[in-house]
């Protein structure tokens, strides 16, 4: 199934996806209506005159709802099918309206099959068997049809159809009406398609959103980029426990992730705080507290994944809670640093100072696998998780040859968290006291810096991806390296020679940078982590350019994304795509399975956004630094409205002129000074 070409739209933690046409098609597929990672609705298909109707044209742009338009078989053009589905709280409603479109207005039968299989998304993704599935039970009473099956956890699921009007027929799976239309009017049909979990209660009050950021520019379609990237994070924007949280991307990991959930809240941090805070608080309660092999779990370990469901709940699968993950806890105290410079507040930190000293103890104790000074991963669990980076695919960290690792695997991106973390952290130790703690931290963040030597390539002139069980080195050839750009992780010289592997051709698709270089033998153009483009990677290390002044570089990337993005549809950026190079007058090439949307790659936009204006926070300290201020090829003029740091809301305005850019104008309301550095860079500096 080729995703690239589905609708999604989603509202809570209720989603769907569906082709174009809006029909479900009934055989093994991974469309549907999901609701707590299972499935309630499989099968949904309209029909006129017992014939499938033909598609004009279909759009999930509003994110909630997606509207496809259709028109009669015959293709005498004679009807005008409108079929709307909106996600709501537990449910999807759907709307289907039919307008004659000629003087004789026809009758239709229009039918409509459905079904629920109540498939866990783990099984059709499969990771778990498909056991033998308990009877589902249909049942129409004369208003509303209902599917419904005990699962073998004992947790009942309800699947109900509720039309607005009885219909002429009915059968198991099946509603008919007969239309009369009249001549130039229309006939409205309305489904309340409801998904029910038993024990499902009603969750805490939704707390209204804080006003957000507006930015706006004198470029319609930069706008439209960057309301898409936001309006995606909403839509992924999830509940758990009363607390919000981006979900990863739709339709494989609509849930709690830690990389993936703390990496896009990093990314927002100027526009979505909140949902920062929250994550935080989430992952803290969740932290590892025991040594359980299956689970990959350690004390003071940041959760990977949190899945629901029938498998998670009969411990058929470890990712129920699964911390196989050697990123999460120190991206973790990263974010928990960088929310507490746009928060200007400790409050957080001391809140979560148990979760903070689990975690700095697991980085000494359990990270560090050999006792070399290096944070390492090995599976324990046997269905966990072989690699345990963002690369965590089966060949995702590679040899010079393309074989991959064997494990204990230190990878070089990691050890550039870890020393952003111990920094970062360190400076809240220090604000709130501690200052001895503080510099122990700085003293072993410099150590793991320099311990980043072990991983150089002379003859490659880079990094390797990382370091195996005998401390072997992977290949050079990858984009991990550039983590550390944006970890502040290298000294100047290394910075520039990591600068020059990625941005030249082989790394460098004209698209933005590839996860592996063209010419390894393992190169593959689209593979999931050997030679594709992830907006999210190119993010990361185009804002790690930037803090070491290769402006260039950072606006070449950023650039070439925006371009990436106006080519898709509805101007959405996905997971990932195709690392073939770039040619004239062609678009970037669809990865078919990719999620869409997906946290981190809407927030890519968003943080380059930010990194590009220069925007470094210091709410500690009642200050907000300006650094470099620049703005994407296409603009001329950019406005941010009310903009928060610490207790304080900034207005900026920024303008091209002659020789760069300039912040023409600066409005606080609140105790914040604002401070323009518009000079070349120094050394790097945490932001």
């Amino acid at each position: 199934m080729n995703l690239a070409d589905a609708l999604v739209i989603k509202r809570g933690n209720l989603f769907m996806v569906a082709p174009r046409d809006g029909d479900l098609p009934g055989e093994p597929h991974p469309l549907g209506l999901w609701y707590r990672d299972c499935r309630y609705l499989s099968v949904h298909r309209l029909r006129l005159n017992g014939e499938r109707p033909v598609l004009l044209q279909a759009s999930d742009a509003l994110g909630t709802r997606s509207l496809h338009e259709l028109t009669d078989p015959a293709r005498s053009l004679s009807l005008h099918v409108e079929r709307l589905l909106a996600a709501e709280p537990g449910r999807l409603v759907e709307r289907i309206v039919l307008r004659g479109l000629e003087p004789d207005a026809p009758s239709v039968e229009l039918e409509l099959s459905l079904g629920a299989d109540f498939e866990p998304m783990l099984a059709v993704r499969g990771l778990v068997e498909r056991p033998e599935r308990p009877p589902v039970e249909n049942t129409f009473d004369g208003r509303a049809l209902r599917w419904s099956v005990t699962g073998r956890d004992g947790v009942v699921r309800t699947t109900t159809v509720e039309p607005s009007e009885p219909p002429a027929a009915a059968a198991p799976g099946v509603l008919r009406f007969d239309i009369d239309l009249p001549p130039g009017g229309e006939r409205r049909i309305e489904l309340r398609i409801s998904a029910l979990e038993s024990g499902d209660e009603p969750g805490p009050a939704k707390r209204p959103a804080p006003e957000r950021p507006e930015v706006r520019s004198d470029d319609e379609l930069f706008d439209r980029v960057l309301a898409r990237s936001l309006q995606d994070l909403e839509l992924l924007r999830s509940e758990l426990r009363g607390r919000s949280y981006f979900a990863a991307g739709v339709p494989w990991f609509a849930t709690l992730f830690g990389r993936d959930s703390l990496l896009t809240a990093t990314q927002t941090l100027a526009f979505m705080p909140d949902v920062a805070g929250d994550t935080l608080r989430l992952l803290g309660d969740l932290i590892g507290v025991a040594l359980d092999d299956d689970r990959d779990e350690e004390p003071g370990k940041v959760l990977h994944e949190l899945r629901v469901g029938e498998p998670a709940a009969l411990g058929e699968t470890p990712f129920a809670r699964y911390h196989g993950s050697a990123d999460a806890t120190p991206l973790w105290l990263c974010l928990l640093a960088d929310h507490a410079g746009w928060s200007g507040s400790l409050e957080l930190f001391r809140a979560l100072r148990p979760q903070v000293d689990a975690a700095l103890a697991w980085i000494d104790r359990y990270g560090d696998l050999d006792g070399d000074g290096l944070v390492e991963y090995r599976r324990r669990s046997p269905h966990g998780l072989e690699n345990q980076g963002w690369k965590d695919s089966p060949n995702g960290v590679p040899d010079a040859a393309g074989r991959p690792l064997a494990a204990p695997v230190a990878l070089v991106e990691v050890q550039g968290y870890v020393a952003r973390a111990l920094r970062g952290v360190g400076r809240l130790f220090e604000l709130d006291g501690d200052v001895a703690r503080a510099a122990r931290l700085r003293d072993d963040s410099s150590r793991v810096e320099a311990a980043l030597e072990r991983f150089w390539l002379e003859e490659a002139g880079g990094y390797a991806i990382g370091l195996d069980g005998r401390k072997r080195p992977g290949s050079g050839l990858t984009s991990n390296p550039g983590h550390l750009l944006w970890a502040g992780a290298l000294p100047r010289a290394r910075a520039r020679a990591v600068r020059d592997l990625l941005m030249a051709e082989p790394m460098f698709s004209g698209w933005g940078v590839r996860t592996l270089g063209a010419g390894h033998r393992g190169f593959n153009p689209l593979g999931y982590h050997t030679g594709s483009v992830w907006p999210h990677d190119n993010a990361m290390i185009a804002c790690g350019l930037r803090r070491y002044g290769f402006d260039e570089d950072f606006a070449r990337i950023f650039n070439r994304l925006l371009d990436a993005a106006s080519r898709f549809d509805d101007y959405r950026l996905p997971e990932l795509f195709g690392g073939f190079e770039r040619m004239p007058g062609e678009s970037p090439v669809p990865y078919p399975v990719a999620c869409r949307p997906q946290a981190w790659a809407a927030g890519s936009i968003p943080w380059l956004l930010a990194c590009g204006l220069g925007l470094h926070p210091e709410g500690l300290d009642g200050r907000l630094r300006v650094v470099r201020p620049s703005l994407p090829a296409w603009l001329d003029r950019l406005e941010i409205a009310r903009l928060r740091v610490a207790d304080a809301a900034v207005d900026l305005r920024f303008e091209r002129t002659g020789d760069g850019v300039r912040l023409s104008d600066v409005r606080v309301d609140g105790p914040l000074e604002v401070v323009l550095e518009p000079a070349g860079p120094g050394p790097p500096a945490d932001a």
